[in-house]
């Protein structure tokens, strides 16, 4: 305990061990040195306040992207529109906003110059805030961003040489609809994008598309830390967590194979005799090699009936018959008495039965 006193009289924080935080010694003013001094409540609430001071002063709390915003002549007054930008640019995560008048550009370098390493940097400026956006370039160390919203032709700013990442410059080339150049001057620089709009100068901060721009680009800019830590996290090897292998894992394998091939052995054996069991079939008959035989024969046999058919006079001629050829027929099939019946019968009373019983007499 003695140590724990010494280290809180050389850190500083004695102004928290005192009556009025209930952390004074119960025996004696200051702050107990014998350990049989201090109870168990006190102990805790010295540990809680040197939590809580520790917690308060070293950790170090800071946005992703800073954006500082620069009001026109007569400051926030006649910029309404970029009082609502404000308000929307609070309400983005890890992004901290801070407003300046236009002739107050110093305190806002001083600001870019104590943020965090790593801290993104925004310069908003509208009207002669964007005429001052030239000045925070030129005397800060670095800023990612500058939107620049119709600067004025009526006051004077040097050419930008600061270092910046990227400017967009939002003008009207015709100063006649900005009162005479108000909102018409064209910065002079490099990496400088020009937009140009035809927004009269009071409305030209009530733009969606310029209110959208500016949005855009700081939600770029705070993504990009997101994307880079997320590559930086995955890129990390992690390393497979691997068991370690039993010795007795390659004996059961060996044991598994042995058995397997056992197995095997005996399902053949047990196939092989199942085979010769089964009785055999008998060989089928050569019934192709005798068909086309079979069918040769009877086209032979057909082939000789026809011709002694044709050789016998069996097959219809048609001829000319002749007297000679009916009485031969006659006296081989009919009789004279048969012919002379049909005559009569076929061909009654005509010359033709007359005749055909002249011809057979």
């Amino acid at each position: 305990m003695p140590q724990l006193a010494g280290l809180v009289q050389r850190w500083g924080i004695g102004a928290i061990l005192s009556p009025a935080t209930g952390l004074a010694a119960p025996t004696g003013a200051g702050i107990p040195l014998a350990f049989s001094d201090w109870g168990d409540k006190d102990v805790r609430k010295l540990a809680t306040a040197i939590a809580l001071f520790c917690f308060l002063t070293c950790s170090p709390v800071h946005a992703k992207t800073f954006v500082g915003v620069i009001w026109p002549m007569f400051g926030p007054l006649p910029a309404i529109g970029l009082v609502e930008l404000v308000a929307e640019l609070k309400l983005m995560p890890d992004v901290e906003v801070s407003t300046y008048l236009h002739q107050s550009w110093p305190s806002l370098v001083e600001d870019i110059s104590r943020q965090a390493p790593g801290t993104h940097t925004v310069v908003v400026g509208y009207s002669l805030g964007a005429n001052s956006s030239v000045f925070v370039a030129n005397n800060a160390r670095y800023v990612d961003l500058i939107v620049a919203l119709q600067p004025s032709m009526l006051s004077w700013n040097p050419p930008l040489t600061g270092k910046v990442g990227r400017v967009i410059e939002i003008y009207n080339p015709n100063p006649w609809m900005t009162f005479g150049g108000m909102g018409s001057k064209k910065l002079i620089g490099e990496n400088i994008e020009y937009i140009a709009n035809y927004d009269s100068h009071p409305g030209a901060q009530f733009n969606s598309e310029f209110r959208s721009l500016v949005k855009s680009e700081v939600a770029k800019l705070t993504a990009d830390d997101t994307v880079a830590t997320a590559q930086a996290a995955v890129s990390k090897p992690n390393k497979v967590a691997q068991l370690p292998q039993s010795p007795d894992v390659k004996p059961a394998e060996k044991r598994l194979t042995h058995q397997q091939r056992d197995l095997t052995a005996k399902n053949t054996k047990i196939a092989q005799t199942e085979m010769s069991k089964l009785p055999k079939q008998p060989k089928p008959q050569q019934v192709t090699a005798e068909a086309p035989k079979q069918q040769q024969r009877q086209s032979t046999a057909f082939l000789d009936a026809l011709l002694s058919s044709v050789n016998s006079g069996n097959l219809f001629d048609q001829r000319r018959l002749t007297i000679a050829d009916m009485k031969d027929y006659a006296q081989r099939r009919l009789s004279i008495a048969d012919m002379k019946d049909y005559a009569e019968r076929a061909y009654p009373g005509s010359r033709t039965a007359e005749l055909t019983t002249t011809a057979s007499d």
